[in-house]
């Protein structure tokens, strides 16, 4: 028995995509640079147009999250931003944000991949069932150890997983600064 794919629970009955491998992404990518496009289950999706709460969001969320890696130097981490994963042959998804290992190269040859990553955070303005669901299950299987979404619209935030064990403290920091963001956003 083989697992659905995330995205087939978001794909009209009618509709048989074709399935595409990184390296075909990648090629088409080249062929449509003006379009924004990731690689789920072998599928391609256009990335939704950003709305202004979204990109007002994932903006504070970047001061943030680069604020608390600043006053935590020995978190080797990096702050990625709207940047591809490398999750295997088939997925090549775009997170809104991501806590990747800092690498001297900035990843010039190659995406990270999953053990590389340490949270993802996905902002849903329009995308919540999406992402709490289909990236969930894309990002579990791939052992990203955190994954998190921000609910634009109530606002909220969902911690979807976390790896077992105790939670490092740069998390802790991250996670109170994105609360307190959440708190302070206007309602309606």
């Amino acid at each position: 028995m083989t697992a659905a794919s995330p995205a087939a629970a978001f794909r009209h009955p009618a509709r048989c995509p074709a399935r595409f491998s990184v390296e075909q992404f990648h090629r088409l990518c080249e062929a449509v640079p003006e379009q924004r496009l990731e690689l789920i289950d072998g599928e391609v999706l256009e990335v939704i147009a950003k709305g202004t709460r979204h990109t007002a969001v994932v903006h504070r969320l970047i001061r943030a999250i680069e604020a608390c890696l600043a006053a935590a130097p020995h978190a080797p981490l990096q702050l990625r931003v709207e940047a591809p994963l490398d999750l295997g042959p088939a997925h090549e998804p775009e997170p809104d944000l991501a806590l990747v290992a800092r690498r001297d190269d900035d990843y010039w040859n190659a995406h990270p991949t999953a053990a590389e990553t340490s949270l993802v955070i996905e902002v849903a303005d329009s995308s919540l069932v999406f992402d709490l669901e289909a990236k969930a299950r894309l990002y579990g299987a791939a052992g990203i150890p955190h994954y998190w979404v921000v609910d634009v619209q109530e606002p909220r935030l969902h911690v979807v997983q976390t790896a077992p064990g105790s939670v490092p403290g740069w998390l802790n920091r991250i996670r109170q600064c994105v609360e307190q963001i959440l708190a302070a956003l206007p309602q309606g």
